[in-house]
């Protein structure tokens, strides 16, 4: 009878196993032949950076986060290549947190494009609230300065996110309707002195590299639906237009993310999963490939982690869609309702480690000890196990090659191998999932009850947000960019060239400045990388015509400039723009602000153009300025100095008017056109 009944568990668990987790195996194979035209993408930056800058908006929901929000806003505005003026931050905050209100408050006094934005409503409202009321605020913004932005891109409060990020947003977005980036929890270097320390963080970081390597790209290149990541996820102003109101999270669900981009799946919005490889200079002068990922920190404790993925679980699962949607959803193609099974089924796939694993530790005991089989030798349930067996190791195997990828091989050894076959990672990453997913059950049963004693317009589910740290300084810094990175984004060298220089170059010497010397790139190219690696402007002089440089003729001395060997281009208010050249001294700055007590902004240009604008300066060349509505915007403070620069610089480089540029970079909107 034991015999009979002990089998009859064996075949049912190892029949459940392989109902579940056989398309699991064939979408695997699937997706590895999909990889092939991922595999060592590139993107052309040379294409990417003609493309005008177009304003982007960025948003953040902040509740509790005075401790991170600081750190997190200073890393943005520090690492991120993309103009400072063509980027807004937008941080959501409550009237009830103070703290965070403080820190947000101390950054928007800081940087002119960070704008706090105080929800009506006190915290914690959902996520979806937040956010929602946000892109209200971005969307008076709009309205105050007669701009449009081109995108809206949500990040959380403890995102390291990658200095690339906007400047191929700003390229994709016209031709997407949203874009999602990858996303890839931030963990210590695996060592056997931190391995059960940091178990828990690396669980999220093998299953993210598995999700986000394989799962995401099969998604995407069959046509599925591609679900948010929650952050990284940039929205176009257009499909942002095609919601009536401003609710384009939807308030009621604590996983807005994933209902939001099943929304647009069904709308039949077209979402880029944006999974691109860009070479840069390691730490120790190598060349290494890097994502162009979100990188983020995430729970360190079991608590957390159950706390974090019970939302999940639950909003995915039990509150976006339900199993009857699969069939009863119309539009939707095959590999489209296949998606939304395979992540319906994970409240199902989770509860059986419940079992599973107790099965399974009486098999093996069973090898060393006189028990009764649970899989006999040759019977059919020996067979299913075996198929079983494979597929596992297969799973393992698919996260092997994406942990590989993304965290390199000490990383994979650590998730994947310590023990071979039943990798302890893996094994308490389905513990944490299990019980996420039987308190996400308990939570929804009581939920339904709690449903039906309050009001519709009340949420059924507060925001139940993850308490957040942030990394230290001198960590962070791995993540800028530096020369060597932006030489070999801008194709001025080669990553194998960049290497053999970096190994001949003496010590003591700047490489910017060994490679000039050398002959391997000119003035031009050499201010260029500095000025994106210093976060400021490259001007483009052209033929001049559209700087007022005789306008500066009575306010700045000839032989000062001459000997500083320095140009005054634009300027605006009290604030004058100064171009530097390689021939300027360096405290070129420092003599100008103490001589003629002015406030400075700095750009670089090279020194023929320096000297051809001061000779069109003093009237020993003749003017050819000409009066534009970007340079009146300008005298009026509707736009920048930077923004301008930066239309002329494209202007000069598409042969279009600085007017048509301003038009595609969002800050000159036809309709008010006439009102200018």
């Amino acid at each position: 009878m034991f015999e009979n009944t002990l089998y009859v568990i064996g075949l049912i668990l190892v029949t459940l196993y392989l109902t579940m987790g056989f398309d699991d195996f064939l979408w695997d194979i699937y997706s590895l032949t999909k990889r092939a035209q991922f595999k060592n993408k590139r993107l052309d930056f040379k294409v990417i950076r003609k493309t005008p800058e177009k304003l982007l908006a960025v948003t953040i929901g902040a509740w509790n986060e005075s401790q991170v929000i600081g750190a997190v806003i200073e890393n943005l505005i520090s690492s991120i290549q993309y103009p400072k003026s063509m980027y807004h931050l937008f941080v959501g905050v409550y009237p009830n947190d103070q703290e965070t209100i403080d820190v947000v408050k101390e950054m928007e006094k800081r940087f002119s494009n960070v704008h706090m934005v105080i929800n009506v409503l006190p915290g914690p409202t959902t996520k979806a609230q937040n956010i929602n009321y946000v892109i209200s605020q971005v969307k008076q913004y709009e309205k105050q300065f007669g701009w449009r932005f081109a995108s809206i891109t949500v990040h959380d409060a403890e995102d390291v996110i990658h200095p690339y990020e906007f400047m191929v947003t700003n390229y994709m977005i016209d031709k997407y309707d949203g874009l999602q980036f990858p996303v890839f929890p931030l963990m210590q270097m695996p060592k056997f002195s931190n391995f059960f320390k940091t178990m828990t963080v690396s669980t999220y970081a093998d299953e993210f590299a598995e999700n986000h390597f394989n799962v995401m790209v099969g998604r995407y290149s069959t046509g599925a639906f591609v679900p948010s990541a929650g952050t990284g996820f940039a929205l176009s102003r257009k499909t942002i237009d095609t919601f009536e109101t401003d609710e384009i999270l939807p308030n009621d669900s604590i996983t807005e993310d994933y209902r939001l981009s099943l929304t647009l799946f069904e709308k039949g919005l077209r979402i880029r999963y944006v999974l691109d490889l860009i070479p840069r200079v390691s730490r120790d002068d190598k060349i290494i490939f890097d994502y162009i990922a979100t990188r983020s920190m995430f729970p360190t404790t079991f608590k957390a982690a159950v706390k974090q993925k019970t939302r999940w679980i639950l909003g995915i699962t039990m509150q976006s869609v339900a199993f009857k949607d699969i069939f009863a959803k119309n539009g939707l193609s095959f590999m489209g309702r296949y998606s939304l099974y395979r992540d319906l089924k994970a409240k199902i796939g989770n509860l059986l480690v419940f079992v599973g694993y107790p099965v399974l530790v009486y098999f093996f005991v069973s090898l060393f000890m006189p028990l009764t089989p649970i899989y006999p030798f040759f019977s059919l349930s020996w067979y299913l196990s075996l198929i079983v067996t494979i597929m596992m190791i297969e799973r393992q195997i698919s996260r092997s090659i994406a942990v590989y990828n993304v965290y390199g091989f000490k990383s994979m050894f650590f998730a994947c191998l310590l023990p071979p076959i039943l990798p302890l990672r893996i094994i308490w990453g389905n513990v944490i999932n299990l019980s996420a997913t039987i308190k996400a059950y308990i939570q929804s049963l009581s939920g339904n009850k709690e449903k039906k004693k309050v009001d519709k317009k009340q949420q059924s589910f507060a925001w139940s947000k993850t308490d957040h740290t942030f990394l230290p300084k001198e960590v962070l810094n791995r993540y800028h960019r530096t020369f060597g990175d932006v030489l070999i984004e801008k194709g001025l060298i080669t990553p194998e060239a960049l290497k053999e220089t970096l190994n001949k170059k003496p010590a003591k010497i700047h490489i910017g400045e060994y490679l000039l010397q050398e002959g391997l790139i000119n003035e031009h190219q050499l201010l260029e990388v500095l000025a994106h690696i210093k976060g400021i402007e490259f001007v483009d002089m052209g033929d001049f015509s559209t700087y007022d440089l005789p306008s500066f003729t009575s306010k700045f001395d000839k032989d000062l400039l001459e000997e500083l060997m320095v140009l005054p281009i634009v300027s605006a208010g009290n604030s004058f723009v100064i171009a530097y050249c390689e021939s300027s001294p360096d405290d070129a700055q420092t003599i100008l602000r103490e001589k003629l007590g002015i406030k400075i902004l700095s750009a670089f240009t090279t020194t023929e153009m320096v000297r051809e604008g001061l000779e069109i300066m003093f009237g020993l060349k003749k003017s050819k300025f000409k009066n534009t509505i970007a340079f009146n915007l300008l005298n009026t403070n509707k736009i920048n100095t930077e923004q301008y620069i930066i239309a002329c610089n494209h202007a000069i480089g598409t042969g279009k008017s600085s007017d048509e540029i301003l038009q595609s970079m969002g800050l000159l909107v036809v309709e008010n056109e006439a009102n200018i």
